[in-house]
């Protein structure tokens, strides 16, 4: 994906995460409000994210434990050059994933003149320049955004919570040089971002209804994350190349719950903080041997040293805010390492047959597990346009790092020596690419999931990736299954003759087996993806343009597990009902995203002006489900007011 195209989708406000929603398989975590990528019913826990080169850490303002989304990524799209996003099988140069993986590049400032980019709107101020520090031989580009969405709750709009504010901003670079005889290129690049979240409770304590725990309570989350790295890239030939990065990262998540009681009193009941501070580094080798055989190997390193805590209070009581002493469940730090290495290779075997194949290992030093990941695919290709694609391989990921340092009350830590989880991939696809421009797209797949984390009990239905965050803080086994297969269509007409759009349609189901044995959906079986996004563009003679176009979205609704009234009431407590793990769905989900612009040039500078809307038609969708202690009944929360969300902004390049 381009930034053109990102610019085009609507209501994408220039964030991957939401834009990959137009694509097949592809839905968001039963969130507006969040950017969680779900692939064909997996986790978002199963995303990777790469910044030239290098694996990165959740990349994502108000980022959350345990998995790879948030609120909003943390670089702006306008820094990015062409990036890739994979979803099912990957190529062996990809590791430590289940689903998916970004691989992001930042592009190079012009080599001939200074820019400058100015964008304000409900969402912040947007600040970019770039231009030479040496014509032809060196260039920088930089955006830094200030983002305060409470300018929108003032307004009546509400994208998290009526009482919800957030604040963000970030700042992202790249430096850019190459030798004079352009054999040689280094590149120094960062980027930085800061966010908090918080949460208040209903002002007046009479006015708190008494069974909605978020009425009573004082919530503050967010994350801090950096990463500093350079890039070196040497031709060796005109047939070979060898790329190094070498990076500093830290990430910082957080949460400090407090609840009140009807004197207002508070009473911490929940503090988390998960620090990963990393020093990396990727070695690539590429070789195009001969006409037929391309080599690609590579490694990858990265030197951890982590700080988790984790002190909570399981209350169930709104009001009696300290029935229950606090628990330790992660307090410690240390040093760590992971390893990986890949090598794969490409063979043109005639005009019609090409196989790419390759294996991928990966090693964590904690525990000393280790993972050989062996990748392979074949294609044969009837003409240019039309070609068939048979892939499969086995994919492993290490489980979030702080998920091995749960330790019980005698300071044990029987998660310690996990193995990783594994996911064997199977595709089949189909792809025709008409003279018009138009692209059919078919894919059948199936994943099969083994080693998951699972609680050893045989009443429970605990499966590690139900979680869209968070880990296991209690003894688990890695002894769960799972399996998701589907089709996945898909037809896009490329932008052409001014116009563009995407159509695709996925039905799938997804199983798992805690350690009952017994098969359950799990937790992101919403049985069907659709999107279909387009837009058109119309020009004037005066070289101005204007853009219209609109993303409509309909999902099956996300799962729940149904609760037990009886045994709820006599806990005061919400208790999931026996045997019906995930078996609850709520109604199908549907939202209308639409985008107007205008854009013009004058000779001097050029500028935007934007209108992108978030469900234009304020679709009542649900957002959660909650419990009443009170009236002991379940409750679904719908986004708030269900109301449309506008964010205008007004670009200006100089």
């Amino acid at each position: 994906f381009t930034v053109e195209e990102t610019e085009r989708i609507a209501a994408s406000v220039n964030d991957m995460g939401r834009m990959a929603l137009s694509y097949p398989g592809v839905q968001q975590g039963g969130d507006d409000t969040e950017n969680d990528i779900i692939i064909r019913g997996n986790s978002s826990f199963g995303i990777l994210w790469r910044l030239e080169g290098i694996d990165i850490p959740n990349p994502n303002h108000f980022a959350r434990p345990g998995t790879s989304g948030g609120g909003i990524t943390i670089f702006s799209a306008q820094l990015l050059s062409r990036s890739d996003f994979y979803t099912g099988g990957m190529p062996a140069e990809y590791g430590n994933a289940l689903s998916g993986a970004f691989d992001i590049h930042f592009k190079h400032g012009n080599l001939q003149e200074r820019e400058y980019r100015i964008k304000t709107g409900l969402l912040g101020l947007d600040f970019a320049t770039e231009g030479p520090i040496r014509k032809d031989h060196s260039s920088y580009v930089v955006n830094y955004r200030y983002s305060t969405l409470g300018l929108l709750n003032k307004l009546g709009f509400h994208l998290v919570g009526e009482r919800v504010s957030n604040d963000f901003q970030d700042l992202s670079f790249n430096i850019y040089r190459e030798s004079d005889d352009k054999k040689k290129q280094w590149t120094l690049f960062g980027m930085g971002g800061i966010s908090l979240e918080h949460y208040t409770p209903v002002t007046d304590p009479e006015e708190r209804e008494p069974g909605i725990a978020n009425e009573w309570e004082d919530r503050r989350q967010g994350s801090n994350m950096a990463a500093l790295g350079s890039t070196y890239t040497h031709l060796l030939n005109e047939k070979s190349y060898l790329k190094g990065v070498v990076a500093l990262m830290g990430s910082d998540i957080f949460r400090m719950y407090d609840t009140l009681n009807l004197e207002d009193v508070r009473y911490r009941y929940n503090t988390e903080n998960y620090l990963d501070n990393r020093l990396s580094t990727s070695w690539t080798y590429s070789v195009q041997m001969n006409e037929r055989w391309s080599l690609k190997s590579g490694l990858i390193g990265h030197l951890i040293f982590y700080r988790f805590f984790n002190e909570t209070n399981p209350r169930s009581s709104i009001t009696d805010i300290t029935e229950k002493q606090r628990l330790t469940n992660l307090d410690g730090g240390g040093t760590t390492f992971t390893t990986q290495a890949y090598s794969q290779a490409n063979m043109q075997i005639n005009s019609r047959w090409s196989l790419l194949g390759g294996v991928h290992v990966l090693f964590l030093g904690q525990n000393g597990t280790a993972s050989v990941d062996p990748r392979i695919s074949a294609r044969f290709r009837f003409n240019p346009d039309h070609y068939l694609s048979l892939a499969m391989g086995k994919h492993s990921q290490m489980l979030p790092l702080a998920a091995y340092f749960y330790q019980d009350t005698n300071g044990f830590q029987p998660n310690a020596n996990l193995p990783m989880i594994h996911s064997n991939h199977l595709i089949l696809s189909h792809t025709y690419i008409t003279r018009s421009h138009l692209k059919f797209n078919t894919e059948l797949y199936l994943q099969q999931l083994h080693k998951v984390p699972v609680k050893p009990d045989a009443e429970s239905d605990y499966w590690m990736l139900n979680e869209q965050s968070n880990f296991p803080q209690f003894p688990v086994v890695s002894v769960g299954k799972g399996m998701n297969y589907g089709i996945d269509l898909a037809i896009e007409k490329f932008f052409t003759n001014q116009v563009y759009f995407l159509f695709n349609g996925s039905w799938f189901n997804a199983t798992y087996h805690a350690y009952d044995g017994v098969s359950h959906p799990s937790r992101f079986a919403s049985r069907w993806v659709s999107a279909l996004t387009l837009g058109r563009e119309v020009a004037f003679r005066n070289g101005n343009t204007l853009q219209f176009g609109g993303r409509y979205l309909f999902n099956g609704g996300f799962r729940y597990t149904p609760y037990d009234p009886v045994l709820s009431e006599l806990q005061n407590t919400y208790v999931p009902l026996a045997g019906a793990s995930w078996e609850g769905q709520v109604p199908a989900y549907q939202r209308l995203d639409a985008r107007i612009a205008y854009r013009f040039n004058r000779s001097r500078y050029s500028g935007i002006l934007s209108l992108d809307i978030q469900n234009v038609l304020s679709t009542k969708n649900i957002s959660s489900v909650g419990y009443d202690a009170v009236r002991n009944e379940l409750y679904f929360r719908q986004y708030p007011g269900g109301d449309f969300i506008p964010v205008l902004s007004y670009q200006v390049d100089f």
